[in-house]
């Protein structure tokens, strides 16, 4: 199978935002594991690694908010003691397993994304 074909079919059971097709694409990367922070870049305006995770960790937080299952607390709890952004960029999948369960994809796609800023883009091709 070409490959064209194979995107073509992977594509329509994906969701997207855009439906032509036309404005570039990008996807989420997890943060490397362990990132030197210099004193210039700190003193440019960048976030220290403290307060960007702590922020992440309400966001993910707030995005399981009226999520009140077992599953939901577990998770929780173990965003509350992430020690990185590496290790909470890996509990995305079960942010959003557990919001399309209780609500709906395409909300969970929504939370998804909110989460999604708080790590580095990539422009797919």
């Amino acid at each position: 199978m070409p490959a064209p074909a194979l995107k073509r079919l992977l594509s329509s059971y994906l969701p997207s935002a855009v439906q032509d097709g036309s404005a570039p694409r990008s996807e989420s990367l997890p943060p490397l594991a362990r990132v030197r922070h210099t004193a210039w870049i700190r003193r440019l305006g960048e976030r220290s690694r403290g307060e960007a995770l702590a922020t992440a960790r309400l966001d993910f937080d707030e995005a399981l908010g009226d999520v009140r299952t077992a599953r939901a607390i577990e998770l929780r709890s173990r965003i509350a003691v992430a020690r990185s952004l590496h290790e909470l960029w890996h509990f995305r999948e079960e942010v959003f397993s557990l919001v399309a369960c209780r609500h709906d994809q395409a909300r969970a796609a929504g939370r998804l994304a909110e989460l999604d800023l708080h790590f580095p883009r990539r422009d797919r091709s």
